[in-house]
């Protein structure tokens, strides 16, 4: 390991010298490059209003969010397409209203189960740039994938039941902008189980597209 260590700074602080050496020799590159001439995207973002908040796979709606955290990769195949992938994590938590008939005395009784969802989706989409400008672009797509929800499911006697369930993840991004050139800020407003509204930075690399 100290070898590994010790190697890795002999490396980098050769590489420092010779970019130094050479600044003479070399002429910079002149100019910024344009955002849509660098084909990686890495990107961090915060959104609110996935489906699962108001509608999960009862029908029933949401107590509370904090919203959802994604990260993501994606690559330009040209100047128009873009595909890639995102992970993200949300929590929610809800109660569950369960309602037993007793037929003996046609009397009904109710009682609430409180739920914590960790939905973890991993999702494959699809953007098209339909504006692309030197520091601007704006684009449309949507997305496909699965959803892994463990859940924890409190009854009122306190006793509880933990469990998994594989859910359908979709995202469809009505419109979306980037403003920036390598770092940048974006948005996206859309429809899917990731969120309605979305807004994050983006750092794209790699020239020459």
């Amino acid at each position: 390991m100290k070898k590994l260590i010790l190697t890795t700074v002999v490396l980098f602080f050769s590489a420092i010298f010779i970019s130094f050496g050479q600044t003479e020799n070399v002429k910079p590159k002149q100019g910024k490059h344009d955002q849509s001439d660098l084909y990686n995207n890495f990107y961090l973002s915060y959104g609110l209003g996935t489906l699962y908040y108001f509608f999960d796979n009862q029908g029933s709606g949401a107590d509370y969010s904090p919203g959802t955290f994604m990260v993501g990769f994606s690559r330009s195949l040209n100047k128009i397409v873009e595909l890639g992938f995102q992970v993200s994590y949300t929590y929610i938590q809800r109660t569950e209203t369960v309602t037993n008939y007793n037929y003996v005395n046609s009397s009904t009784t109710t009682h609430e189960n409180k739920l914590d969802d960790n939905l973890w989706q991993g999702i494959v989409n699809i953007r098209f740039h339909y504006l692309n400008r030197p520091s601007f672009s704006m684009y449309s797509g949507f997305g496909m994938g699965v959803i892994m929800d463990t859940y924890n499911k409190k009854f009122p006697d306190g006793t509880s039941k933990r469990g998994q369930q594989i859910l359908p993840a979709g995202q469809l991004t009505l419109m979306g902008f980037r403003y920036g050139r390598a770092l940048s800020f974006f948005g996206e407003f859309g429809v899917g189980t990731n969120s309605i509204i979305n807004a994050g930075i983006s750092y794209k690399f790699g020239d020459d597209l």
